[in-house]
């Protein structure tokens, strides 16, 4: 067998373990950050964690940090595509919906969806904001991103007329960052169907004019 050959056939068997091996240390600091707390968990202990050595975690992260991003960008996506929320189909559908109840319908939906994933761990880099820099940049870029979404959301369901002429905007944004926050759902920990049901509810009493 040539070289060419080889190396052709070897490559993609060392990419997938390569592959495989990232998604052990990435799901091991998953666990960790989520019952330990950021700033208790080390890369010793997520090696411990996923199996492998000190020195292969460091292949594929150079410190924890880098873990707990990947990680959280993972759960709160669903998947390891580099592409934001906001440019996703799924919001994309959310928006479309033409009446105010169906849109609310749909955004607790995926916003529960997510926070089953992600909640978790979102709560752990606000609980360690306060004692690492990096993670009050990760807190703060998410509350960001939040808020973007919620005042997109907030745009749409102002626009379709439904909703009640005290809130405004803004006003309706302040509601959805509330009310769609990790915060809620934790400290609730409900399932799934009797979370999304309360929380469907109430944005509609709260937000939407009579009769909608």
């Amino acid at each position: 067998m040539s070289e060419e050959v080889k190396r052709s056939y070897s490559s993609p068997l060392r990419e997938q373990a390569a592959a495989s091996t990232r998604l052990l240390v990435r799901d091991a600091g998953h666990r960790l950050f989520t019952r330990d707390g950021f700033v208790a968990t080390s890369m010793r202990k997520i090696a411990a964690e996923a199996g492998v050595s000190e020195r292969t975690v460091y292949t594929h992260y150079r410190n924890k940090v880098e873990i707990f991003q990947d990680a959280l960008n993972v759960a709160i996506a669903g998947d390891e595509q580099p592409v934001a929320m906001r440019d996703r189909p799924e919001f994309a559908a959310v928006l479309s919906a033409s009446a105010a109840g169906q849109m609310i319908v749909e955004m607790v939906r995926r916003n529960g969806v997510v926070l089953e994933r992600a909640g978790a761990l979102i709560m752990a880099g606000i609980e360690s904001s306060g004692a690492d820099a990096d993670m009050r940049r990760i807190s703060d870029e998410g509350e960001a991103a939040m808020r973007a979404n919620c005042l997109a959301l907030a745009e749409a369901l102002v626009g379709t007329g439904e909703v009640l002429p005290s809130f405004d905007v803004e006003a309706v944004a302040d509601v959805l960052v509330t009310m769609l926050s990790p915060h809620v759902h934790q400290v609730l920990g409900w399932p799934a169907d009797r979370y999304r049901d309360w929380l469907a509810a109430t944005l509609r009493k709260t937000l939407l004019s009579p009769g909608t």
